[in-house]
């Protein structure tokens, strides 16, 4: 077997004048190229299939739908059937040999490979002679069947006795494979005979043998096979890892009225949880597959799931966020799922694995979009061609990342927080939720984009002490946030639904975020009906000793801080009962001042859960909440008033004030772009615009629509960012105006036509044009328009000349109306309209040069006896004499005298006596320069004149013919024998 890459030539010589070459030194110069050109194509390229090869077996028993119609410019159209069709495709193995399907040429050692199909008839039995060991097991070669046409089978002629026809085996063709084998092997050397040695050496012959082999065999042989094919086996695992994976989606948590306590809500987030089983199932396939390590502590990965998602151990009930690692570890499967199908790249292709042959997949294989191939080799690219190696890193990125996740779950407790995230992207494009410890692991597994380029220090969380020390990451919300659409609101689980209402609205107001948040409860304490709610008092001595209790516990840390902030949020109320007290006109005995207050007053309105599904609907958990829209925090009662679970609306929504909001159509404009309509919530809101904090003048109204107009932006104010108010509400909305660019000038100068050619089979009417650009073009690109049909290429460098060919017609005037867009890095555009161009196309000789001139008498059509021996004349182009001489070149003298000179038309008989008569001028190329010289306008001016002294006067009839053509571009009668005519399109003229 000739494989090539085992042994690669790294070196050859260069040869000297006069040097006598050894056949060492001519074969190591030409495998050292070889071996390059076969590296190339494996390592920069890939290998396997590229296109092509699929097959089908033709049989109207089996396969009755076959139309043979559709056949019928196929090669080896066979109507006797039983045939396996094979399509021509391309391959390359992992020896570097390029495979297509062959056809026998005109020399032994040529074939041919311009066809659409090949039609296989004919079988036999194949023996490997040469020992090929991936087609062996322990040293014998597996059953293999070689496939002829019919052509072929001619050809062997009383070789062919051995073959059969396919027929045989229609029952089990089905279950065949189909491998394209290169036969590859060195014929023995011949002796030099006689004087003649140029045909010496060592003949290297590759035959391409289509051959089949039972799955079963195939199956085996990649099994237990002599050599193994460690791609196709390693590609295969990860398609059939795809096809065995359970289907998981997270299911939502869908609130409806039946929720009234506690338990309730809990149950709701708990039963999206069954998917725990398929989850763990199809997560560990994957590790195993990808031989990523799982190290749960001892746990396997489903009891850890379970012990997660069960929560019972935990001292917060953190059950929705139980629920997001739930959704977190799905999103994190379904991405590793779906890139399984992308991984098809070989940085360094194992030369072993397919070195001569290519599996083509059983006979009949549907090659379908999406669908797997058994036993077919697919196209393994080179990372330079494909993502796919990059895939690769991204998958075990993944798998790490999905057990981080698991790890480094904690039941966190802390300040409230709001990150800028996004909602619709992938997770590792998401801030990193506050639930999972944010150490240096995760950060390395969280965004393959940020850690390939260093930045994993980078990504937004809740936790920043291991992320980058930038202000811009320490607290994001101070800064741009255009690219985020998303907001995570956290810390809040637990806490009094007051507390977290006020520390929310507090972020929000303070970032000047737009979202709303209100509060529902799942159930009201039931009152005795009527009852006068009774005035609530507060001792001020007992007030000192819980402040001083409190400031003991955090001294010395004997309680958690979800407890202290509980214990400060109950003292909280009593505080507030201080803000409008009422003191008792006498001190009491016991020296405790009594402080009363109206429990009606200053109490945060929640609506019941229930009554609110009845008018709202859309309620999601997402864990934040989108801008523009509404956060929806849930407790039980007044009694049991802690955070107990979040959910969110993508609208304002139940705000005691009227909401403000403001929609752009874009966030940047140029200087000289039109008005743009502005959408104001409510819809007469007084919209305002400020620049650092002073106002513009750049709002208008037309028909009660407000307008924001980027004309009247000052010229101090562009580039920079406006902000805007609606009714003294600060909006998220933003606006950042850019200058148009402009440039001093732009005009048509020099025009130059092009010089008539001398080439009869082109013409040259046209005109080049240079514009000239005056102006600092720093920082703009160009579009030309030439106003000509011509391909307008955008956006491309500028430049102070630029030149233009106009395609004319001959001896036409055209008016163009050129214009320049320039276009600076913003974006922004200027549209420069030049004067009109008139152009007239020139003149050519092409069109002289292959013209002739036919000038007759026709007897018939001049519908009378008509005789004449003094009708001799000249022809002229633009006053010079066509082809000769002042004693003429047309001769239309027909009554046998002197003048007459028998000239009949074409195609007359010799012996003819009437009296028809004709004469063909043609114009060669020294006249058409002359004549094209005289023609500034492109028409020639064409008069009959007399040569003699005494001529007829009556008009001839005349054609006039372009190089050999039939058609004549004019037919007819010339005005008072003088014509003016356009050669190159025709057109006439008086």
């Amino acid at each position: 077997m000739n494989t090539k890459l085992d042994k690669v030539t790294t070196q050859y010589r260069k040869f000297n004048d006069n040097q006598a070459l050894t056949e060492g030194q001519l074969n190591e110069f030409l495998d050292y190229f070889e071996d390059q050109d076969r590296l190339s194509r494996t390592r920069l390229s890939g290998v396997g299939i590229v296109c092509g090869f699929k097959s089908s077996y033709v049989d109207l028993i089996l396969q009755p739908e076959a139309n043979l119609e559709e056949k019928a410019g196929s090669i080896e159209l066979d109507f006797n059937l039983d045939t396996i069709e094979i399509t021509q495709g391309s391959g390359v193995t992992t020896d570097g040999d390029l495979i297509t399907l062959r056809q026998k040429g005109a020399a032994s050692s040529e074939v041919t490979v311009d066809f659409g199909v090949k039609n296989y008839k004919y079988y036999r039995e194949y023996t490997d002679e040469i020992g090929y060991k991936h087609f062996r097991i322990n040293g014998q070669q597996i059953p293999l069947l070689e496939v002829i046409t019919q052509q072929e089978y001619e050809d062997l002629g009383a070789n062919a006795g051995d073959f059969k026809p396919l027929a045989d085996i229609r029952d089990t063709v089905y279950n065949k494979v189909i491998i394209l084998y290169l036969e590859s092997y060195s014929n023995d050397e011949n002796p030099c005979q006689d004087a003649d040695c140029d045909h010496v050496g060592s003949e290297q012959v590759s035959n391409l043998k289509v051959l089949l082999a039972d799955s079963s065999s195939v199956s085996e042989l990649m099994a237990n096979g002599d050599a193994k094919d460690s791609i196709y086996t390693a590609h295969n695992v990860y398609e059939e890892l795809f096809d065995k994976l359970p289907k998981i989606e997270a299911k939502r948590v869908i609130l409806d009225a039946t929720i009234v306590n506690a338990p309730q809500l809990k149950i709701k987030f708990q039963e999206a949880n069954a998917v725990a089983r398929n989850l763990s199932n199809g997560f560990e396939a994957i590790a195993r597959t990808l031989g990523v390590n799982m190290n749960f502590g001892g746990q396997t990965l489903f009891d850890k799931l379970n012990f997660l998602l069960d929560g019972r151990a935990s001292r917060l009930e953190d059950y929705q966020y139980r629920y997001d690692l739930l959704k977190d570890l799905i999103d994190t499967y379904n991405e590793i799922k779906a890139l399984l199908l992308h991984l098809n790249a070989e940085c360094c292709p194992s030369i072993t694995s397919f070195p001569k042959h290519l599996m083509l997949g059983a006979v009949g294989a549907k090659l379908e979009l999406g669908e797997r191939i058994d036993f077919r080799h697919n196209f393994y690219n080179s990372p330079i061609t494909t993502n796919d190696d990059e895939n690769y890193e991204r998958v075990i990125m993944l798998a790490n990342r999905f057990i981080q996740k698991i790890n480094g779950f904690q039941s966190y407790i802390g300040a409230i927080k709001i990150t800028p995230s996004n909602l619709n992207v992938r997770l590792g494009e998401k801030a990193i939720p506050y639930y999972y410890n944010v150490d240096k692991p995760l950060l390395n597994q969280w965004n393959f984009e940020k850690t390939k380029t260093d930045r994993e220090k980078y990504n937004l969380s809740y936790h920043t002490a291991n992320l980058a020390d930038d202000d811009f990451v320490q607290d994001p919300l101070n800064y741009n946030i255009d690219n985020n659409d998303f907001y995570r609101i956290e810390g809040h689980l637990g806490l009094p639904y007051k507390t977290a209402l006020q520390n929310i609205t507090d972020l929000k107001v303070k970032y000047g975020l737009a979202f709303d948040v209100i509060a529902l409860v799942l159930h009201k304490e039931e009152k005795p009906g009527g009852e006068v709610p009774k005035e609530k008092t507060v001792s001020i001595d007992e007030l000192r000793k819980q402040l001083v209790s409190i400031s003991s516990d955090i001294s010395n840390r004997k309680v958690d801080s979800q407890n202290t902030l509980l214990n400060i949020s109950r003292l909280d109320e009593k505080l507030r009962l201080l803000n409008k007290a009422e003191f008792a006109k006498e001190v009491p005995s016991e020296g405790v001042n009594v402080v009363k207050q109206d429990p009606r007053k200053d109490d945060v309105v929640s609506e019941l859960l229930s009554e609110f599904l009845e008018r709202k609907s859309g309620l999601e958990h997402v864990a934040g909440v989108e801008p523009g829209g509404t956060f929806v925090l849930i407790y039980e009662n007044e009694t049991k008033n802690q955070i107990l679970a979040d959910f969110s609306l993508p609208y304002l929504c139940c705000s005691k004030k009227e909401p403000v909001f403001l929609i752009l159509p874009d966030s940047k404009l140029c200087q000289k772009d039109a008005p743009m309509a502005m959408t104001v919530v409510p819809e007469n809101g007084e919209v305002k615009a400020f620049v650092n904090g002073v106002q513009i003048p750049v709002i208008t109204q037309s028909g009660g629509q407000n307008f924001f107009n980027p004309g009247l932006v000052n010229s101090n104010y562009l580039d920079q960012t406006i902000t805007f108010t609606v009714n003294d509400d600060a909006v998220e909305a933003q606006m950042t105006v850019h200058k148009n660019p402009e440039i001093t000038s732009v005009t048509a100068g020099n025009v130059t036509y092009e010089a008539p050619t001398t080439n009869p089979d082109t013409t040259n009417p046209d005109a080049k044009v240079e514009f000239d650009v005056v102006g600092n073009l720093t920082g703009l690109t160009f579009t030309w328009n030439f106003d000509d049909g011509s391909q307008i290429i955008h956006n491309e460098a500028p430049t102070n000349k630029k030149t233009h060919v106009y395609k004319l017609i001959a001896g036409q005037e055209d008016t163009f109306n050129p214009t320049l867009t320039v276009t600076n890095v913003n974006g922004c555009s200027t549209v420069y309209r030049l004067a009109p161009l008139t152009l007239t196309g020139q003149s050519t000789i092409a069109c002289l040069t292959g013209m002739r001139i036919l000038v007759q008498y026709i007897h018939a059509k001049e519908g009378g006896n008509h005789t004449c021996n003094n009708a001799t004349f000249n022809l002229k182009g633009n006053g010079l004499i066509i082809g000769g001489s002042a004693n003429g070149n047309v001769f239309l003298s027909n009554t046998g005298g002197s003048n007459d000179k028998k000239n009949f038309p074409h195609g007359y008989p010799q012996n003819y006596t009437g009296y028809d008569r004709a004469s063909e001028i043609i114009i060669n190329q020294d006249e058409a320069q002359q004549i094209a010289a005289l023609s500034p306008d492109g028409f020639i001016s064409f008069s009959l004149e007399c040569a003699l002294n005494n001529c007829h006067t009556g008009v001839a009839w005349t054609q006039i013919f372009l190089a050999d053509s039939l058609v004549p571009i004019y037919d007819g009668y010339p005005q008072n024998n003088f014509l003016s005519i356009n050669p190159c399109t025709g057109d006439t003229r008086k």
